[in-house]
């Protein structure tokens, strides 16, 4: 949970900047609460940035840049495919059929 701090923005992750930083900036399960003390002075805007299909989305890129030397977590994948395979579990179908 996030506490109301004045002054200051949320930003929700996706999973695909997880899988980049090989699990050091966490993706989180995006859900709202607005309780009644809050109900007249919370905005909620989306907006939505994603990188161009063709971007490796590769572990071993970050590492050595503020993120520690470990062994990648997670196979190099196409931005597109990420997004895809993303998309297809929404719908209970996995990207292999």
């Amino acid at each position: 949970d996030v506490p109301h701090l004045p002054n200051t923005f949320i930003v929700n992750l996706g999973d695909m900047m997880r899988q980049w930083t090989n699990d050091r900036w966490l993706s989180t399960l995006h859900r709202v609460i607005v309780t009644k003390e809050d109900a007249e002075r919370r905005q909620s805007i989306a907006y939505f940035v994603n990188v161009n299909g063709d971007c490796m989305v590769d572990p071993r890129d970050l590492l050595g840049k503020g993120i520690e030397e470990e062994e990648p977590k997670y196979k190099p994948i196409s931005a597109k495919e990420h997004l895809m395979a993303k998309h297809l579990a929404s719908m209970g179908v996995t990207a292999k059929e």
